[in-house]
């Protein structure tokens, strides 16, 4: 019974499969000649996402979208070959190719063949028909082809050898242009500031974190690396390689910024990342003001785009194309202001604050601008304990409503916004609408609070790890991912390989304060308290800050250890922040140090506390470990009521 189940399960995706093969191919028919007809089209018409229909497509036939419609214009475009006399430019144009060169590098790279000599084959090549001599030792026409083409590859492969294998490193991968420029991935490495003035580095990254952003609008690019994850390459000895390997990428661009009086120059290079063979290099100057500067990023990534041969559409051309803001002077602030912001400390947050308010003070409708204000209030106002909590969600609220204004459709800006729906007001009906949504359409971010911290928190842990996985391809160089990732699989009881997620991660983010900080937490909870204690220091040692969340942490350790003196110490700290009001959740860190002292009576009372103040650690009430123990005692019941976990049906844990 049990297999005739499983077949019945194995013809029904087949048949699945082949329905979904039927609906995208007519599509695609529908819209042959069209080059403009790609991802974003497609996805349109058959009412998904580009991101759902991607998964789909990935998971039924193991290839991206734009590499379905292009290997469907191609089964076209040899069919059109076979039945009709028409040349190999004719055909690309009939099957939506814009470049005539282009179809015959994707034709001969599928097929193995070119589009001529497959006119060849079918006998309609009138020029050169095929012929043969029955002498003895005569060679037919094809045969001398053969010959020649052999000939010419050989040779090239040997120059190819000559110029770009040259150490013992590079023996192993010869460069083979063809296979990098399928392979459509990008870490753009911080530009260097050549300008000779430290002063001036927030220009050469605000240039490096634009090219990022306008290349992650281009749907062809399968892969591109966000900017707060390359930053770390900012000071590195790390060779092309190694850059490359650990970002999952094929392609590297670095180069540098000049500025001479009124004039920016930047040098760019294009490089194979395996090989570290140059694809692509050039100049740019432009006169330093906002409509010049943004240009100067249009064509940048134009270009780009164009040596990694990842096509963009006119719609995405429009939108790359776009100049944030008019204003030179609301740009300059801008820039400066992300600087501070990437520095990601308090003293660093406050001037980010007040040079956002500088730039959006020039230019009222510059939409970046107040969203990113808008995340150094909101993110200040967490566990971080930045800012005071109400003040922080007040602020980045006023903010985000008025950029959803401006860009109605910026979902950038919707994430933050649901993220402090959650944080700061508890409103789980609210914030679960947009959940089911983003479960549907994935919306890649690098504060992924929603698919990672809300369904966790919900007890939607595979959900997570899904979200996570996801994440992950986009981002290998994204370490908080790895930080959720654990977090769910040890809730689904899976310690071990929590463990091993976390000890295959750690040394590579050993520098990044968030995992740091959620890796400490995870070593805690799954016992190992020495990795725990490891973590403490690093953070303690290279971040100023120091919120409610490590003086917990300090506590706890001093009283396992029976140092008693610095546990009152660090207590007195947690109290001391609670009673200044200050954020970073210190009313329930103090209710995690009685639980684990097992004193759950103040416990109890602390939990109380910060759910009067309304602290955004209460979130984790539903799923905190330490916890567990008391699911089951009324006052816990009624906290977890009051948060609003049954607005949205969720039971209490039982285990």
């Amino acid at each position: 019974m049990s297999s005739e189940n499983n077949l019945d399960k194995d013809l029904k995706k087949k048949a699945s499969k082949e329905t979904l093969i039927e609906i995208l191919t007519k599509e695609i028919d529908a819209n042959l000649n069209n080059d403009q007809f790609g991802v974003e089209s497609l996805a349109k018409v058959v009412g998904m996402s580009r991101s759902s229909l991607h998964r789909k497509i990935k998971r039924n036939f193991g290839i991206s979208t734009s590499q379905f419609i292009r290997e469907h214009r191609l089964k076209k475009a040899l069919k059109i070959l076979g039945d009709e006399d028409i040349t190999a430019s004719e055909t690309a144009f009939r099957v939506g190719f814009s470049s005539p060169t282009y179809f015959n590098t994707c034709f001969h790279k599928y097929y193995g063949f070119t589009p001529g000599e497959a006119k060849s084959r079918n006998g309609h090549n009138n020029d050169h028909p095929i012929r043969s001599e029955n002498a003895a030792g005569s060679i037919n026409y094809t045969q001398k082809k053969l010959a020649w083409t052999v000939f010419l590859a050989s040779t090239l492969l040997i120059i190819t050898f000559y110029f770009y294998v040259s150490d013992a490193n590079q023996n192993e991968v010869i460069f083979n242009n063809e296979q990098a420029i399928d392979e459509k991935s990008i870490v753009v490495l911080p530009i260097k500031n050549w300008t000779g003035t430290a002063d001036l580095e927030y220009i050469s990254d605000g240039m490096t974190d634009a090219i990022i952003s306008r290349l992650t609008k281009i749907d062809a690019i399968d892969k591109v690396i966000p900017f707060t994850s390359a930053l770390k390459y900012k000071q590195t000895d790390k060779t092309i390689q190694e850059i490359a390997a650990e970002s999952g990428v094929a392609h590297l661009l670095q180069g540098n910024l000049q500025i001479s009086g009124s004039q920016i120059k930047i040098n760019l290079q294009l490089i194979h990342g395996r090989s570290n063979v140059h694809l692509w290099s050039e100049e740019y100057t432009k006169e330093w003001n906002s409509d010049e500067i943004f240009i100067m990023q249009a064509e940048v990534v134009e270009a780009i785009a164009k040596n990694m041969m990842a096509t963009i559409s006119e719609y995405e051309l429009a939108d790359i194309q776009r100049a944030p803001t008019r204003s030179k002077q609301a740009y300059s602030y801008f820039l400066q202001a992300e600087f501070q912001r990437n520095k990601a400390n308090a003293e660093s947050y406050k001037n980010a604050i007040e040079l956002y308010g500088k730039s959006i003070e020039i230019d009222p409708d510059f939409v970046e601008a107040y969203t990113s204000e808008a995340r150094v209030w909101s993110f200040g106002g967490l566990v971080w304990g930045i800012f005071d909590q109400r003040v922080a969600w007040q602020n980045a609220k006023l903010l985000l409503e008025k950029a959803l204004e401006i860009d109605p459709d910026n979902r950038a800006v919707e994430e933050e916004l649901y993220s402090g729906y959650f944080y700061y007001d508890w409103n789980f009906r609210l914030v679960e609408q947009y959940y089911q949504k983003m479960i549907n359409d994935f919306f890649y971010d690098d504060t992924p609070s929603i698919n990672a911290d809300y369904a966790i928190k919900t007890g939607r842990y595979l959900e997570s790890i899904s979200a996570m996985n996801e994440l992950i391809l986009i981002n290998p160089a994204f370490g908080p991912a790895f930080c959720f990732k654990a977090e769910a699989l040890m809730l689904l009881g899976r310690s071990d390989d929590a463990l091993d997620l976390l000890e295959s991660t750690n040394s590579l983010y050993s520098d990044n304060w968030f995992y740091l900080r959620e890796s400490a937490k995870l070593f805690f909870y799954l016992g190992e308290y020495e990795n725990s204690k490891i973590q403490l220091e690093k953070i303690q040692s290279q971040f100023s800050d120091y919120p409610p969340i490590l003086m917990w942490l300090n506590a706890t350790f001093a009283q396992m250890d029976g140092d008693s003196k610095n546990k009152d110490k660090y207590l007195a700290q947690l109290f001391e922040e609670y009673n200044n009001g200050s954020s970073g959740s210190p009313a329930w860190f103090i209710a995690m140090y009685y639980s684990s002292l097992k004193d759950y009576e103040k416990a109890f009372t602390w939990l109380q506390k910060s759910y009067e103040r309304h602290e955004v650690e209460m979130t984790w009430l539903r799923e905190e470990p330490l916890l567990a123990p008391i699911r089951g005692d009324l006052r816990y019941k009624e906290l977890y009521r009051k948060v609003g976990f049954t607005g949205i049906g969720l039971p209490i844990k039982t285990s």
